[in-house]
């Protein structure tokens, strides 16, 4: 008999690279939960449900249909300036929606895996191992820590998945900060680049297949997903710069205070991932090393 895995955001980043893993993944029967929209046409595939994730409701009734035995949650708010100014969506999404995921969890004696990130944390002292004490200093950090402590008081069987600066491809072209660098120099513009928030690089396609092995060793708990390089984000542009031999000029380096974020960011956040090295053998690449795999528009 197929394992039934349900998968919340497939259409993000990390739910676009662990759909096309565990869509080959054998004796898996995968559904996705997602809006329709017309942009979805071409990718809508078999087992997709259009549903709002917010309706709660809707969302228990197909749940309980279905009876998956794994549902991993991608779905989230993760703009983090917005988050300051759409608290109350924020915390529908990142935190009320998890809350719903793990009481029907619970019922269903499903196995809860859930994306967290480095923003929990205050930024001082990282990369933070997976036992560092939480303190976010912004509401999307404090919304995804509210999300942890749920499922920690309501589930025994859970992945929290802690990830930070994420690179990857995407069906739809959602653009993060790899494809605005590399694009604005393409063409040859100069870029103002901070020359802090220091985080660890993780392709997407490689948390894709930590997943994947997460779930065929039962592993229950909280894991780091992150890459093995520590790097600011000027040192993430220059890296992008010396890949595709654009010209360094073009790059300004910048102080945090001169680019005008609404929400306070941690300056050295970013996760040590050598516990999901050892315990699960999952193997996370260099930033250079992933950059021949993107699909750049």
């Amino acid at each position: 008999m197929k394992i039934k895995i349900l998968l919340l955001g497939r259409f993000g980043r990390v739910g676009d690279a662990l759909f096309k893993t565990l869509s080959i993944m054998p004796g898996v029967d995968l559904f996705v939960f997602s809006s329709y929209s017309l942009s979805k046409k071409h990718i809508w595939g078999n087992n997709f449900i259009d549903i709002n994730i917010l309706d709660f409701v809707a969302l228990k009734k197909e749940i309980l249909r279905i009876e998956p035995r794994i549902i991993i949650n991608c779905a989230a708010f993760t703009n983090v300036d917005e988050a300051e100014r759409k608290k109350s969506e924020c915390w529908n999404l990142n935190v009320t929606l998890v809350e719903k995921l793990a009481q029907l969890s619970s019922s269903l004696e499903a196995h809860l895996i859930h994306f967290s990130s480095d923003y929990i944390f205050n930024g001082n002292s990282g990369p933070y191992y997976e036992d560092a004490k939480p303190n976010p200093i912004n509401y999307y950090g404090k919304s995804k820590l509210a999300s942890e402590n749920i499922i920690l008081s309501k589930l025994n069987d859970f992945s929290i998945i802690r990830t930070n600066f994420l690179y990857g491809n995407s069906d739809l072209y959602n653009p993060t900060f790899v494809n605005s660098v590399y694009n604005n120099l393409k063409q040859g513009k100069q870029i103002n680049v901070v020359n802090s928030l220091y985080s660890c690089p993780v392709f997407t396609k490689d948390i894709s297949i930590g997943v994947k092995e997460l779930i065929l060793q039962q592993f229950s708990g909280i894991v780091n997903f992150a890459g093995p390089e520590y790097l600011s984000r000027f040192e993430i542009a220059l890296k992008i710069c010396d890949f595709f031999k654009f010209d360094k000029n073009n790059i300004k380096e910048a102080n945090i205070s001169d680019i005008g974020f609404e929400a306070k960011r941690p300056i050295k956040a970013g996760l040590n991932s050598e516990y999901a090295q050892k315990k699960l053998g999952i193997i996370f690449n260099n930033f250079s090393d992933c950059l021949n795999e993107m699909n750049f528009k």
